[in-house]
């Protein structure tokens, strides 16, 4: 739950020379942003170079080289990440707040030439009056924005997913007013759960449950209907 960011990176029919020209062409774009942290170009190559568990040091850029299956296997019943044959890519953090992101290419099959990555950030909690409001949260939904466009620009780009639309319009009260909904929408929804776990005896944790504002957002929520579906 939350508002955020999620994208696929894609190059068909590519060489790893090719492929690592991209990336590195991304890392060097990425370095002129604003970004509070911006990780080392990781190369990996090999039988099984993202088996890995969470406390591995590079789970973070490994994971991005994980397909939909992998995520399942991984999360939902704990098993190994399938092997995979290479990956070049780097981690970014836009913001307190906010999640790490990667951004890479890697092959998924023994002789394929074909790349593709896919993560996600979530930004929204970036938001929160302790992470620095709604300015903190504008400057890092932008920074992976920003990150976007550049692979957009280096025709790695298959897809990318932006619930507040900001990617089409750039239009920042929309930005802002979606995550404001959004905050709004999460309270209601993690208080409304929260009192039903603890009639039970159990307790909830979450993000927006640490924010000082919680209960005013709270209230605000169940004042309001629930935003639309997005369409399928």
């Amino acid at each position: 739950m939350g508002l955020t960011i999620s994208y696929t990176l894609s190059l068909a029919d590519a060489s790893p020379e090719e492929a690592r020209r991209r990336i590195v062409a991304l890392h060097q774009g990425a370095a002129q942003l604003d970004l509070p942290e911006l990780g080392p170009l990781i190369e990996l190559q090999g039988e099984g170079i993202c088996r890995t568990d969470a406390d591995d040091p590079l789970f973070c850029v490994k994971h991005g080289a994980m397909t939909v299956e992998d995520y399942d296997a991984f999360f939902r019943n704990r098993q190994a990440i399938p092997s995979r044959r290479q990956l070049v890519g780097f981690t970014a953090f836009p913001g307190e707040g906010s999640h790490h992101c990667s951004f890479g290419l890697a092959i998924h099959a023994e002789g394929s030439q074909q790349w593709q990555w896919y993560d996600f950030c979530k930004t929204q909690y970036a938001s929160s009056p302790e992470n620095g409001g709604l300015a903190n949260f504008v400057r890092c939904h932008q920074r992976v924005v920003a990150l976007l466009d550049l692979c957009d620009e280096l025709g790695i780009l298959a897809d990318a997913c932006d619930p507040s639309d900001y990617r089409d319009h750039r239009n920042l009260e929309q930005l802002v007013s979606c995550v404001s909904d959004a905050n709004v929408f999460t309270a209601a929804a993690i208080g409304g759960l929260k009192d039903a776990l603890e009639t039970h005896g159990y307790s909830a944790e979450a993000p927006i449950l640490k924010r000082a504002d919680f209960e005013h957002l709270e209230a605000q929520g169940r004042l309001q209907p629930p935003p639309p579906a997005s369409p399928n």
